[in-house]
C-alpha cells in the first residue's frame, strides 16, 4: 500500500470516528429527557420526603389534643376539658376515667346522641391543647387526611389516605383499618380537625365530618 494510500485512510478512520462522535452528542441533546430518568426520581422522591415531613410535624402538634376513654380514643375540643368520642364508647355511663397526658382524670359525659353516634365529655383538667376546626365547606374528593388515635396498649397509632368521597353526613375514605379506631380525630396535614373516624364492616374508615361535631358541641 502506498504512502498516500495509508495516509488517507487514516484521515478517513479520524473523520468517520469525529462524526460518529457528533452524531451521538446531537441525538443525546436533542432527546435529553429520554437519558434523565435518575432527575426524575429524585424530584418524585423529594416530593415524597417533604409529604412525609409535613404528616410527621403535623402529628406532633395534632396529638396533643388526644385522649383515651375505655380503650378508645377521643378528641380535646376546648382548653377547659370539653371533649368529644363516639356514643357508643361511652355507652351507659354517665362518669368515666379518661387518660390525657398519659394521666388519668375523671369524666362526665354530658350528653349522647346514638343517631349521630356522638358523646359530649367534660374532662376534669385545664390549660389542655386543642386543634383548630377544618373548614368543611372546603372539602373535596382526594384531600389528604390522617387517623390518629391510642391504641389499647397506649401506643399512638397513625394511618394516612385520602377522602374518596363526602356529603354533608359523613367522609369515606380509602384508609383500612385492622386496629380500633373509632372514636379517633381525622386531621388535615395542617393541623386542622377533619371529624371523628368509626370503622365500616368492611374495615375502611368513614369520618363524621368536624360540621356535625361542632353543631352538636356547641361551638
Amino acid at each position: 500500500m502506498k504512502k498516500n494510500d495509508v495516509l488517507n485512510l487514516f484521515f478517513m478512520i479520524i473523520l468517520g470516528a469525529f462524526g460518529g462522535l457528533l452524531a451521538v452528542f446531537f441525538c443525546f441533546q436533542g432527546n435529553a429527557g429520554l437519558f434523565s430518568p435518575l432527575i426524575i426520581n429524585q424530584t418524585e422522591e423529594k416530593v415524597y420526603i417533604e409529604q412525609n415531613a409535613a404528616l410527621i410535624d403535623s402529628i406532633k402538634e395534632t396529638k396533643k389534643s388526644l385522649f383515651s376513654v375505655n380503650s378508645f380514643s377521643g378528641l380535646i375540643l376546648t382548653s377547659d376539658g370539653l371533649a368529644v368520642t363516639l356514643a357508643d364508647n361511652v355507652a351507659g355511663k354517665s362518669a368515666v376515667v379518661c387518660t390525657v397526658d398519659n394521666e388519668e382524670v375523671p369524666c362526665q359525659v354530658l350528653k349522647k346522641d346514638f343517631n349521630q353516634n356522638l358523646a359530649l365529655v367534660k374532662i376534669d383538667k385545664n390549660r389542655l391543647s386543642t386543634s383548630g376546626f377544618f373548614d368543611y365547606e372546603k372539602m373535596e374528593t382526594g384531600k389528604r387526611i390522617y387517623v390518629l388515635s391510642y391504641l389499647p396498649s397506649g401506643v399512638l397509632s397513625v394511618n394516612e389516605g385520602i377522602a374518596k368521597s363526602f356529603d354533608a353526613d359523613l367522609v369515606k375514605t380509602n384508609i383500612r383499618e385492622i386496629e380500633t379506631v373509632n372514636g379517633s380525630p381525622v386531621f388535615s396535614v395542617d393541623n386542622r380537625i377533619v371529624g371523628l373516624a368509626f370503622k365500616e364492616a368492611n374495615g375502611f374508615v368513614s369520618v363524621i365530618p368536624s360540621s356535625l361535631i361542632r353543631a352538636f358541641a356547641g361551638l
